[in-house]
């Protein structure tokens, strides 16, 4: 987490993401990134996952849902759906004064984007996210 009154850099037009080093671990193969290694025999799935999505509202107001692979049945159509999200470049960051943003952490991964770039995959992910996910 940032300290706090430091965020991302206000660079109109350019999309601020923070990697991992490669040692960590990250997203499924199939979006170009580390793979986590198997779960051991017996639990459910083979890809694990954690997915947090914060939308920052305009009046302020903060939602925080989570959704973690390795408690979930359906884990490996959350990883999907990740990789499906994550396969191209986000939009680039363009918050706007008085309108909702949103962050995305999958893993050590984090995408910064404002609600009104929000599209396609990825817009689909924060809607299931903060529709079904736990809260943090």
């Amino acid at each position: 987490m940032a300290p706090p009154g430091a965020g991302p850099p206000s660079r109109a037009g350019t999309c601020h993401i923070e990697r991992a080093p490669p040692a960590r671990f990250g997203l499924a193969a199939s979006a170009g990134r580390p793979r986590r290694p198997a779960r051991p025999a017996g639990q459910r799935g083979t890809t694990l996952v954690k997915i947090v999505v914060t939308r920052i509202g305009q009046d302020g107001t903060v939602w925080r849902r989570m959704i973690d692979t390795a408690e979930r049945d359906d884990g490996d159509q959350w990883a999907a759906h990740v990789a499906n999200a994550l396969a191209t470049e986000p939009p680039p960051y363009r918050p706007v004064p008085g309108s909702p943003v949103c962050h995305v952490r999958v893993d050590d991964e984090v995408v910064f984007v404002a609600e009104q770039d929000l599209a396609g995959p990825l817009r689909d992910l924060v809607t299931a996210v903060l529709a079904v996910g736990d809260l943090v």
